[in-house]
């Protein structure tokens, strides 16, 4: 007899693992849909890093600026990114504050590491006393690279939302 109760336990012990695994396994599933649908709705709009690039160009130039000009400048900067963010969160109807994996966090740090360089050029070339329009050179880089080096972290962005690592159990 307690071998008769032992098995019944044992087979329902196992259909009810079995439940709960497929019951994991469709939460799982569910999970995926959910973080590629995410990825399809977080594509920038093409204007977006076009902008950014230009405000980013204008920290990276004013400092070169003569008088008070460094000082609008990077006031206006200051301005125009919130405006800039909000419109965009306002576009897509998310808002992603920071890298999802390491390939879009390497790329972040790429374009900060640049914006920092350029924004030290621009610093040394006032006191260097070097023409103002030498800012013009960081100012440039800062933009192009604002806007390709931008373009490439939403790829990787959404690549690691789609399809994001697991780690071990």
């Amino acid at each position: 007899m307690e071998s008769d109760f032992d098995g019944r336990m044992e087979d329902a012990q196992s259909a009810s693992d079995r439940a709960a695994r497929a019951q994991a396994e469709t939460a799982l599933a569910e999970l995926a849909r959910d973080h590629e649908r995410l990825a399809t709705r977080i594509i920038t709009p093409w204007w977006y890093h076009p902008a950014l690039g230009l405000i980013t160009a204008v920290f990276a130039g004013a400092h070169a600026l003569p008088g008070v000009w460094p000082i609008a400048a990077i006031t206006l900067g200051i301005v125009a990114l919130p405006i800039l963010t909000t419109t965009y969160a306002r576009v897509s109807g998310v808002v992603v504050t920071k890298p999802a994996g390491p390939r879009s966090r390497r790329l972040l740090i790429a374009t900060l590491v640049m914006l920092v360089a350029a924004m030290s050029c621009s610093l040394a070339f006032k006191f260097l006393d070097v023409s103002p329009w030498w800012a013009l050179v960081p100012a440039g880089v800062t933009f192009v690279a604002t806007v390709v080096l931008g373009r490439r972290y939403d790829e990787a962005l959404r690549q690691e939302i789609a399809a994001p690592r697991t780690s071990p159990a």
